[in-house]
């Protein structure tokens, strides 16, 4: 199996810079993704997403929750930010999801994936950093997004196109125009044969 990755990210009207981020690491079997929303937003907010992902591209292979703490350290000195990592199994069939902050995480699954995010905001103090393990299904999708998206929509309804059309419309139609909106969409897809 492969998982297929697509992003998008609107800026926030009258700012130059998004104050969100987002970093995906293939180490086979596996990949990693992972979103972060500055606090507030514009360069203080954009300092702080670029930092949680670069720690994230350098300590990739780290459990989760220990990936967050270490990355929460790594930008106490910035304003903050709520992140939230996905790991793919792409071999086992298996995701890993653990988030801080208000990063919200919708499916189409065959399995029911209740996740939330621990309270808070990485960089400052967070009480209890929590990861979930869900099986995955060639075909089931996963998607990270910040709250500059509108979180009442229907993934379903997006179900046809690919991952970068979808994380695109998804931006495109539901996003909040005072506030940066990212999102980004994992498919699990059989390995088409060489």
């Amino acid at each position: 199996m492969t998982v297929a990755i697509g992003t998008a990210c609107c800026i926030a009207a009258g700012e130059e810079i998004a104050g969100d981020e987002a970093v995906v690491v293939r180490q086979p079997p596996w990949v990693l993704i992972g979103l972060a929303d500055g606090l507030g937003h514009g360069p203080h907010a954009a300092q702080a997403a670029s930092a949680f992902c670069r720690y994230v591209e350098e300590h990739a292979s780290m459990p989760l929750e220990e990936l967050l703490l270490g990355a929460g350290e790594h930008i106490a000195s910035t304003r903050g930010a709520a992140a939230a990592l996905l790991r793919i199994d792409e071999s086992a069939g298996e995701l890993e999801f653990s988030g801080v902050g208000n990063i919200a995480m919708k499916a189409i699954s065959r399995t029911a994936m209740p996740i939330f995010c621990s309270a808070g905001i990485l960089g400052r103090r967070v009480r209890r950093l929590r990861s979930f393990r869900f099986p995955m299904s060639p075909g089931d999708v996963v998607l990270l997004h910040s709250d500059g998206v509108a979180s009442g929509f229907d993934l379903a309804a997006f179900r046809d196109l690919d991952p970068e059309q979808m994380a695109r419309k998804i931006v495109e139609t539901h996003k909040k125009s005072f506030d940066d909106a990212t999102c980004v969409v994992a498919m699990l897809r059989d390995r088409t044969p060489a």
